[in-house]
């Protein structure tokens, strides 16, 4: 039986779960991630990692649902929303010690390589994950359209770092160029990529 056109709404609360299983799945592979989370458990560490990120973005968290299920997410961080405070990051930051454990140092280095090369102006919506759980459903695609008919509605452009070469081109085909290269320590490249807004949507 066919599966129904993916429909895009934003992340509740108790989506988190399921969120995050479905980012870990779709992140089995990904470069990056394979470099900051240790082998042993990976998947169930992957998955805490997951979690603490939506739980740090309740207003940037959107899923898409097929037949009833959640297929995809996307977590965009927001133009005007504050970064999360002290007191928040402490509440969930059990998800990320069971994520990286001993090895915490070692990611915060590659994540503050990352935000040293984001863009500090002008304001624009930064997509930090995308993923889907099955590819060819057109799950990332709507998730995607979504978000960036989002930001061409309040006029921001849109910033992104891909981990794997291959999605670049899919990105250009959405109005994403590359703008530099972000070299991790002991681990991969990493692209950085822009979009101008889109007067009228795409």
């Amino acid at each position: 039986m066919q599966s129904s056109s993916p429909v895009v709404r934003q992340a509740l609360r108790s989506d988190v779960g399921t969120v995050a299983r479905v980012l870990a799945e779709a992140f089995d592979a990904d470069p990056m991630m394979r470099s900051i989370v240790s082998a042993k458990r990976y998947r169930k560490r992957l998955t805490s990692l997951f979690a603490f990120e939506t739980l740090l973005s309740p207003r940037g968290s959107w899923v898409a649902v097929v037949d009833g299920e959640i297929a995809g997410a996307a977590l965009w961080g927001l133009p005007g929303v504050p970064p999360p405070g002290f007191w928040a990051t402490l509440r969930h930051s059990r998800h990320l010690l069971r994520a990286f454990g001993t090895g915490l140092p070692r990611a915060l280095r590659s994540f503050r390589v990352i935000e040293d090369a984001h863009p500090t102006s002008p304001p624009h919506w930064y997509l930090q994950t995308l993923g889907v759980a099955r590819p060819g459903r057109g799950v990332g695609g709507a998730l995607l359209r979504d978000g960036l008919a989002r930001a061409d509605a309040q006029g921001m452009p849109a910033y992104l770092e891909s981990s794997t070469p291959a999605n670049i081109p899919i990105y250009e085909r959405y109005g994403f160029r590359p703008t530099r290269e972000i070299v991790l320590p002991d681990g991969p490249t990493l692209t950085a990529m822009w979009r101008d807004p889109v007067r009228g949507g795409q």
